[in-house]
């Protein structure tokens, strides 16, 4: 298992964060075309040996999760009411 020292920082108002570097982000697929962070979230997960970060819905080092997509509505939206009439 392979893995780097990172330092927290403390960011005010009750929370810490940390820096990941952008090659780690790049083969995340978190960054875009322009170079830039995309909108993610990342899954933080903890047990007794270990914490782990991970991004979630997205498709990461050819991993067989598929991207989540955000739900269309074909058309108007029928209250709860009227929609078993």
């Amino acid at each position: 298992m392979s893995g780097e020292i990172r330092k927290l920082r403390d960011l005010g108002n009750g929370s810490g964060g940390m820096v990941i570097p952008k090659e780690t982000l790049r083969s995340w697929g978190l960054i875009d075309d322009d170079d830039g962070v995309v909108d993610a979230h990342l899954m933080i997960s903890q047990s007794d040996e270990a914490i782990s970060v991970r991004p979630i819905g997205m498709n990461v080092g050819g991993s067989d999760e598929e991207p989540s997509k955000p739900k269309r509505a074909g058309g108007r939206s029928i209250p709860g009411s009227k929609a078993d009439l």
